[in-house]
């Protein structure tokens, strides 16, 4: 009888929490453990919203046929920075221990963030394991983009070795889109793969009676909802966003803004909303909620600064498109993403200025046909490049070919760039 193949998921966070690595490896997880693959999930026992909620300190679960291993390590949260890096630290040292001495799997994967996760990847490859490091942004890059390392200073020029080195020794990497593959390939990974990050198209489709249902229930009843779902992390950027709501309030009184999530830069966007009738806010919502939320939404606003285009690609575009609604991004400029929106004609792509941001929603609001066929375009995009289903398939096939270049089969293979289909 032939063994099934085993493969090891390594994340800082991984089901039930509701991080957005957590639920895209989740679905990962769940895929191989349905297609005959022996698959463990190692996460730390943390919470990425609700600090002191810990998931399972040292436990062992089986969840939908994955076996998954929780090691201990602090809970202090995204709060401040020191939290932060005390949890990703302890993760780290238990996390090598508990590799060390797992048994060898066939292939890990190691995903990006927190940064290095891929080291916990080589001491699996030490034992004779092959390495597929799926790349969410590129450090220190991004660090650098934000201004939280000095490009030149030795902490970056250590990191910048370090991240090559994770490359170099990789058996695989899996890259969100085009601009961070072809940065990848320069930084020296030997081979690459394009797969954007999906969302579920069964469990977010539209419908709009599940909309009326939640708009309903929020008092959101004839109300132009411009919806932000997620994180609002030091590579987005809303002060343009912030002063268009303020100008919506006196020129578009129908319309409001309504943000779903947390993170560094929610104080700062709250802040700016203290007397603005037409924002909203609410915690992060579980993900049986999503489809009712999403198809609230008449128009989902996604930003992101333009220092971090080709660096990162946010988790939160194919969601939005997945209920077949428009996106309006902010910022951006020379993102993929950016260029697929204007290209597809499935929302708007502006810059990070106020004025641009209200046209762009007066535009929607005010053209309902031209609203809906947006929508309609950005569901046949989702089902065509970003459904989960796709995503599984590529998947599996880069770990299988994984596999076999490990047995030899392809020995002279040179690194390749697949494009999203």
């Amino acid at each position: 009888m032939i063994s099934p193949k085993k493969v090891l998921l390594i994340n800082q966070y991984f089901y039930p929490d509701m991080a957005a690595t957590s639920q895209l490896l989740g679905d990962l997880a769940q895929w191989l453990g349905s297609n005959g693959w022996d698959v463990v999930a190692l996460a730390g026992q943390g919470s990425y919203a609700n600090a002191g909620k810990a998931n399972g300190n040292g436990s062992r679960k089986i969840w939908k046929g994955v076996h998954i291993r929780r090691v201990w390590c602090t809970d202090f949260g995204r709060g401040n920075l020191i939290g932060r890096l005390c949890d990703y630290v302890t993760f780290l040292v238990s996390a090598a221990a508990t590799v060390a001495f797992l048994r060898r799997p066939d292939v890990v994967v190691c995903l990006s963030t927190p940064p290095f996760v891929a080291l916990l990847g080589l001491i699996a490859r030490l034992k004779g394991s092959r390495l597929v490091y799926k790349v969410e942004d590129l450090y220190p890059e991004v660090a650098v983009a934000l201004s939280t390392l000095q490009e030149m200073s030795l902490l970056t020029r250590f990191f910048m070795r370090l991240s090559r080195f994770l490359l170099r020794r990789a058996d695989w990497v899996v890259a969100l889109d085009e601009a961070m593959a072809e940065r990848l390939q320069r930084a020296g990974a030997r081979l690459v793969e394009t797969i954007p990050n999906w969302a579920d198209g069964e469990a977010i489709r539209p419908s709009p009676l599940l909309g009326k249902v939640f708009r309903l229930a929020q008092g959101l009843t004839g109300r132009f909802v411009v919806l932000y779902s997620g994180n609002l992390g030091l590579a987005h950027r809303f002060d343009a966003v912030m002063e268009a709501a303020g100008r919506c309030a006196a020129e578009l009184p129908d319309v409001v803004f309504l943000f779903v999530g947390n993170g560094a830069r929610l104080s700062e966007v709250r802040e700016a909303a203290r007397e603005l009738s037409n924002v909203r806010f609410m915690d992060y919502q579980p993900r049986e909620k999503l489809n009712d939320l999403y198809n609230a939404a008449d128009v989902h606003l996604v930003t992101l600064r333009d220092e971090v285009s080709g660096l990162l690609f946010p988790s939160k575009y194919p969601a939005a498109l997945a209920p077949g609604k428009p996106v309006l991004l902010v910022g951006g400029h020379g993102a993929p993403f950016a260029q697929e929106i204007q290209k597809e004609r499935i929302g708007w792509a502006c810059t990070h200025q106020a004025e641009a941001v209200v046209d762009a929603i007066r535009d929607g609001f005010q053209n309902r046909e031209k609203r809906e066929s947006m929508g309609r375009n950005a569901r046949l995009v989702f089902e065509a490049r970003y459904s989960k289903t796709i995503a599984m398939q590529r998947w599996e096939q880069v770990l299988n070919r994984v596999l076999k270049r490990e047995a030899g089969l392809f020995k002279n293979e040179k690194a390749v760039e697949v494009r999203p289909v």
